[in-house]
């Protein structure tokens, strides 16, 4: 059983019907949510097999609580009340960003519990931090991801992130993480990119 598939009170669900991303809530993880935030992050990259368990960065993936101090950890919550989704956001400067220059937001570790995808559920999310971005005055997220993440790739392209290969990077020998970018309203209107 996924973390998706119980209500907080612990009552099964009957899973999420499509269209539900327009009724799901944003906002900041509450800290009661945080450990469940952290098995859920690593419980989808568990399942899509991007991180080997018992690897350092399966550790990171289960922090959330460093998440919450160090960056904004944002949940997406459903109607019935469960967490299924979750993304950190960095300003520039923050001990989690890796590629966020001054005047960009980053987001890291998006995460949707795997019983809750393919429901828009991931797309809210990063919509809540392009929505961020544009009200801070920020002129570009950014992003990286592994070359493998081809379904979360999709979802960039999507909403506007094209790629950024200068800012590819290698946080290990042999592992290359893609980097992309989206600029926001406020800045394509103003000429900058």
């Amino acid at each position: 059983m996924t973390i998706g598939d119980r209500r907080r009170d612990g009552t099964r669900s009957r899973g999420m019907t499509a269209g539900v991303s327009d009724r799901l809530t944003v906002r900041p993880a509450r800290p009661d949510e945080i450990e469940e935030v952290g098995r859920l992050t690593l419980e989808a990259y568990l399942a899509d097999g991007m991180v080997n368990p018992a690897g350092s960065y399966a550790a990171s993936l289960a922090d959330a609580s460093r998440r919450a101090s160090d960056a904004e950890l944002l949940v997406a919550v459903d109607p019935e009340g469960m967490v299924v989704g979750t993304i950190t956001v960095c300003t520039p400067g923050s001990p989690l960003g890796e590629l966020s220059r001054p005047g960009e937001l980053e987001f890291r570790m998006l995460a949707v519990a795997p019983g809750a995808r393919r429901r828009g559920v991931g797309e809210a999310l990063v919509r809540t931090v392009l929505a961020r971005a544009r009200k801070t005055g920020a002129h570009r997220v950014v992003l990286c991801s592994a070359e493998e993440m081809y379904v979360a790739h999709r979802l960039y392209a999507r909403l506007g992130f094209i790629r950024m290969p200068e800012r590819d990077w290698y946080p290990l020998p042999g592992v290359r993480l893609l980097a992309f970018g989206a600029t926001t309203v406020a800045s394509r209107a103003s000429g900058l990119r």
